[in-house]
Order: C-alpha cells, then structure tokens, then sequence
C-alpha cells in the first residue's frame, strides 16, 4: 500500500482534517494496524512536490534516465542528502536553482508551473 497524506489542522488540542471526505473514503477499505505521523506544514507543499516530480521526468526523459537516477543526479549535484525536509521557502529556492541548472547545463527550459501540462507522469 502507498502512503496516504492528509493535511489537518489542529486547534486547542483537536485536529481537523482538511479534506475529511476524501479522508473517510480512502480509509474505508483499510483493515490492521497502522500509524499517524503529523508534520509541520512548514515543509514543502503537495504542489511543490509535484512540479518537482514533473521537472524530474522532464529531465530524466531528456537524458535517458529514470526519474530515481534522476532524483539522484539532482541530490548529487546540489550536494543534498533528502529534499524531504526542506521548508516551502527553502524547496521554492532548491527549485530556482534546478530550473536555472537544467537551462544552463542541459539546455532544458523547464515550464512555470501553471503552464507544464498534467500530461507527464507523476511521481
């Protein structure tokens, strides 16, 4: 099974899920144990995430790579051990600076991301 993500908020104690429909529908079908880590969400945005995932396959299919070669090509380049626990401000910055590095190294222009079409995969 993947991993299922919710934001929520909590409020003197209690949490409300953000999306609680889709919430209850996804667990439904769930049966056993499980366990809920909460995160800030100072880290990255669901929407940063994806245009990221987007510019990897943008690039890995430019250059014959996969989107995990990719991933580490990226992460070896910018000497970065995870983008995992990157704030939102730090990931929109980490971002810039691949935008610019796929432009002056590979000669990819990498689309804002209003205009990159749903048609890559995502991650």
């Amino acid at each position: 099974m993947s991993r299922l993500r919710f934001s929520c908020t909590i409020e003197n104690g209690k949490m409300f899920i953000t999306n609680r429909e889709s919430f209850d529908s996804a667990i439904e079908r769930l049966d056993g144990s499980y366990y809920i880590e909460l995160k800030e969400s100072g880290v990255r945005s669901a929407q940063q995430n994806n245009y990221y995932w987007k510019i990897v396959n943008l690039l890995a299919d430019d250059i014959g790579y996969t989107d995990k070669e990719m991933h580490q090509a990226i992460k070896d380049h910018f000497e970065i051990k995870s983008t995992k626990h990157l704030s939102s401000f730090e990931f929109s910055k980490f971002i810039e600076k691949l935008i610019r590095w796929a432009a002056i190294d590979f000669n990819v222009v990498i689309p804002d991301p209003n205009l990159l079409q749903s048609e890559h995969k995502r991650h």
